[in-house]
């Protein structure tokens, strides 16, 4: 018995989990209505967080180095700007009104963290 509802935990862990990483939110079960908007804005926010990283790792390996690194910083800052058009779009075009807003929400922040670079 013990075993059983340990399994159980795990599982419920596990799914929880699953659930977290490929829509960022902690659900047992995924959203179905406007799930495949929600999902590419998480993803397309997960890319902003990424883009961030690889920029800040740039400018630290400029500061290390002495390298210059100013392709590498002009090439995040070329997907960056993919990325807010793509956001852009969903904000634009949701069917959701929460999707909107939480489109809408990410671009501002795409746009303050560019201005705070630049």
């Amino acid at each position: 018995m013990k075993a059983i509802i340990i399994l159980i935990v795990v599982v419920i862990v596990g799914l929880l989990a699953f659930n977290y990483f490929t829509t960022g939110e902690f659900t047992l079960m995924s959203s179905g209505a406007g799930g495949g908007e929600a999902q590419e804005l998480n993803q397309l926010r997960g890319e902003f967080r990424s883009l961030a990283r690889e920029f800040r790792q740039a400018g630290r390996s400029a500061a290390i180095s002495g390298m210059d690194t100013t392709s590498a910083a002009s090439a995040v800052l070329a997907e960056l700007d993919g990325v807010e058009k793509k956001v852009m779009a969903i904000a634009k075009n949701a069917e959701d009104s929460e999707v909107a807003k939480e489109a809408k929400a990410l671009a501002a922040e795409i746009a303050k963290y560019k201005k705070d670079i630049q």
